[in-house]
């Protein structure tokens, strides 16, 4: 084998590849940012009594994220207490896992034995964060994260069309007694920072943008924001992850909406329930 065309041949393969996200990257950001266009920003923030000097700060040079889909076994491990749980995988990137037996959680601190069990007992544990609570579902979702910073995404069609949950997620199902009986989990890998060149919407732009198109009116209280990342597909393969750096915000404890600290743009979550913080 010729080692130095085969070099030359990778290089050049990883160079379209980067050419590539970015175009996929730069194609969604393509609309111009709008933000505060019917009324002055300080009106805003002081209508819905934000104090901008006590909202989060962040570099406005952190770049983006690329990542890819873990589609290695993502089984318990040998070590784990839950290892002799019946797994079964879908598309080879979605892990379902049934317990044995429920695992107790503690009611008065289920967010605290929730994420005990997940470090204890799930494959990449530690790469996991507790995200939000389904009441009606009897869900908890965890969300993958990066230098302490969520991978927020949704959930996407599979090839059967039947939903998948976000390529970054793990959500814990729970029975009537709030005990754990299995759980779904998906996993990024290769997570990359990018570099870009273009300057973030700060907290007080993102309050603005959502207010701006009606989805924060001043009767509604903001209580919750953190920037993190939000994972797109690319639509040439959904083995790669864009995902740019982006504002979760939380209106009345129980609405969730994120926006792309780049472009503006915003996704609409479903209703968010609450659960204990002890």
């Amino acid at each position: 084998m010729d080692w130095s065309k085969a070099k030359t041949l990778l290089i050049l393969t990883f160079l379209i590849l980067n050419v590539y996200l970015v175009v996929q990257l730069m194609d969604r950001m393509i609309e111009p940012r709008i933000v505060a266009t019917t009324a002055s920003g300080k009106t805003i923030l002081k209508d819905r009594k934000i104090d901008e000097k006590q909202l989060q700060t962040a570099s406005r040079d952190i770049g983006y994220l690329t990542a890819e889909v873990d589609s290695s076994s993502l089984a318990p491990k040998e070590s784990s207490p839950i290892k002799d749980a019946i797994t079964s995988v879908k598309n080879q990137v979605e892990w379902s896992v049934r317990l044995s037996k429920p695992s107790p959680l503690d009611s008065k601190a289920m967010r605290d034995s929730a994420t005990s069990f997940v470090q204890s007992s799930v494959n990449h544990g530690s790469d996991y964060t507790f995200w939000k609570f389904d009441n009606k579902q009897n869900e908890l979702t965890f969300v993958q994260t990066y230098k302490g910073q969520p991978l927020y995404s949704t959930p996407e069609q599979s090839r059967d069309d039947e939903a998948m949950i976000g390529p970054s997620l793990l959500v814990l199902q729970l029975n009537d007694d709030k005990e754990i009986v299995s759980y779904k989990q998906r996993h990024l890998n290769e997570v990359v920072r990018q570099a870009q060149d273009v300057t973030l919407l700060s907290a007080s732009e993102a309050v603005i943008q959502l207010s701006e198109q009606g989805l924060f009116p001043a009767s509604k209280k903001m209580t919750g924001h953190k920037l993190g990342y939000f994972c797109l597909v690319t639509e040439g393969t959904k083995s790669v992850q864009i995902l740019p750096p982006t504002w979760q915000i939380e209106l009345d404890g129980e609405e969730l909406y994120f926006v792309n600290a780049i472009d503006g743009g915003v996704q609409t979550i479903e209703r968010l329930d609450t659960v204990s913080e002890k």
